[in-house]
């Protein structure tokens, strides 16, 4: 069930850039380090589990569900045609440490019958390890949700979480996946519009879902558009033995997990072409100056989202997918940095910083 691709090695000369803007090189170097010792501690526990009955099992369930939901997006967009569109993708080619033009496979054809397996059976596991650095744009107090596009425009996109026990590749239910990202042309909602966001009333974009028996956590949302000085990325915080709130939040619980989530160049490239992310005026950044991902690539997992596209035409929607590993001995919850708080009167900056620490009961009503 856990499949790893090998990525090309980071060039050791790298200059770092930061993480956002405001982010300390040096804060990144040090995280970094600690995530090759994460990272090989990881794959040493996922390889010993990876091909176990229960694992093999899961990785058929997740090709089984994933079928059945293209299926029930494609009725809900009217879509009648046979085709999908699906993107297969070989990351030992992308050297975009050492070329601008990266090496990209061709989109694959597949017909509504072709097996559900040779489709949706890519389980691509990120053993991903905390980041020090949150970034500036984390808000505490989100809702409940399953549904987080607020009539923001883009290309829809549903992505299926699952989560595993790194020691066992099992699923893990019951954890709270916190997610967030920014719209179509670079906005994020929750943070003053003195600093270009979105307000800090806007929810848009952000939510939070619980994961299933089968380790799941989806959430209807659309594909992430890109600001300064990042590549396309969607921000993923999972909390454990956190407190349910009356107002569809939630409070408190250890943090497992701080990461981020990225998109393959030819996808990007595709829905960038599109309206109104080609309204965006903001810089594209390549991954070859975007600090997190250049050091972030190792051998030891994949950070891209498997997908396919609903039709031929990306516009109709894509099913994105991907598989967490998580330590469930961790405890990352001193890493949580926010920039505002939502509370049911409104949303509250932090004062002073977007890295200030939030209170003890950031959710209170």
């Amino acid at each position: 069930m856990v499949f790893f691709k090998s990525l090309v090695a980071v060039m050791a000369t790298i200059s770092l850039v930061a993480a956002h803007p405001g982010d300390s090189v040096e804060a990144i170097k040090r995280e970094m380090a600690m995530r090759n010792t994460q990272h090989a501690a990881a794959t040493r526990s996922l390889s010993q589990c990876q091909n176990s009955a229960e694992a093999l099992a899961l990785k058929q369930r997740a090709a089984a569900r994933r079928a059945a939901k293209v299926k029930e997006l494609r009725a809900k967009r009217g879509l009648t045609t046979e085709s999908l569109s699906h993107q297969k993708r070989d990351l030992t080619s992308l050297e975009y440490y050492t070329t601008v033009n990266h090496n990209e496979s061709a989109a694959l054809g597949y017909t509504l019958d072709t097996p559900e397996a040779t489709i949706f059976g890519s389980n691509n596991t990120c053993a991903l390890v905390p980041e020090t650095t949150i970034g500036p744009y984390y808000v505490t107090g989100e809702y409940i949700r399953s549904n987080i596009t607020e009539g923001q425009a883009g290309v829809p996109m549903h992505i299926e979480l699952q989560f595993v026990d790194t020691n066992t590749c099992e699923p893990v239910s019951e954890v709270l996946a916190d997610v967030w990202h920014c719209n179509s042309t670079g906005v994020y909602s929750g943070i003053d519009t003195s600093e270009g966001e979105g307000g800090l009333n806007s929810t848009f974009l952000r939510g939070v879902q619980a994961s299933d028996e089968e380790g799941v956590a989806s959430f209807d949302t659309l594909f992430p558009g890109h600001y300064d000085d990042r590549i396309t990325h969607f921000h993923l915080v999972v909390q454990t033995n956190a407190t349910l709130l009356p107002n569809d939040t939630y409070t408190g619980g250890t943090t497992l997990h701080v990461g981020q989530i990225y998109f393959e160049d030819a996808l990007v490239e595709a829905v960038e072409a599109t309206t109104p992310y080609n309204t965006n005026t903001i810089a594209f950044t390549t991954w070859e100056v975007d600090g997190w991902m250049l050091e972030e690539a190792t051998t030891d997992y994949d950070p891209f989202v498997e997908y396919v596209q609903l039709s031929d035409n990306l516009e109709d929607g894509l099913l994105a997918w991907i598989t967490v590993a998580l330590d469930l001995s961790s405890n990352h919850s001193s890493n949580l940095t926010a920039a505002a708080h939502y509370y049911s009167t409104g949303g509250v900056a932090v004062s002073g910083s977007s890295k200030g620490l939030p209170p003890s009961n950031p959710n209170a009503s």
